[in-house]
């Protein structure tokens, strides 16, 4: 099996809620790191009140971030040299997710060229049932990569 030195440290974070990201959005969404490899990760996400419609769904664009939070964390897992920014996000909302349940969110990597990535996600209620599917382009950027080992000794010196 493949690995490296970013997913050798996500490996030490799962079954533990995200406490220190590089992204705010990550910590906002409150997720669980789950599985993680190269390439694929699954992450758990409690539908919390700020995250829902008046009508006690999760609302559509909290749902697009938590699919556009996992295809990172993939693609985190790939270690890039240059950073990628996401160009589209396709999503299908299959169906809804209520305060206090908790969705599991899927991607995996397609495609991993030199200028463009593809991924896909897919989000799962607890009972299995797909709740959205999406795919997604990333196109490379000028920015150097961050490297989770790089992040990580920048926390230890707060």
């Amino acid at each position: 099996m493949e690995t490296n030195s970013t997913v050798e440290y996500l490996k030490k974070q799962l079954d533990k809620p995200f406490t220190h990201s590089i992204s705010p959005s990550t910590l906002l969404l409150g997720g669980t790191l789950r599985y993680i490899a190269v390439g694929e990760t699954w992450v758990d996400y409690p539908i919390k009140h700020d995250l829902t419609n008046p009508i006690g769904m999760i609302q559509g664009g909290f749902l697009a971030a938590i699919i556009d939070d996992t295809i990172g964390i993939a693609f985190f897992s790939m270690e890039p040299k240059y950073m990628f920014t996401t160009t589209n996000l396709n999503v299908n909302y299959l169906f809804g997710a209520r305060k206090g349940e908790i969705v599991r969110a899927k991607a995996n990597v397609i495609r991993m060229g030199k200028k463009i990535a593809n991924f896909e996600c897919k989000v799962y209620n607890m009972k299995g049932d797909v709740i959205a599917s999406s795919t997604s382009n990333l196109v490379v950027t000028t920015v150097k990569a961050i490297r989770f080992t790089d992040v990580q000794a920048q926390l230890k010196s707060l």
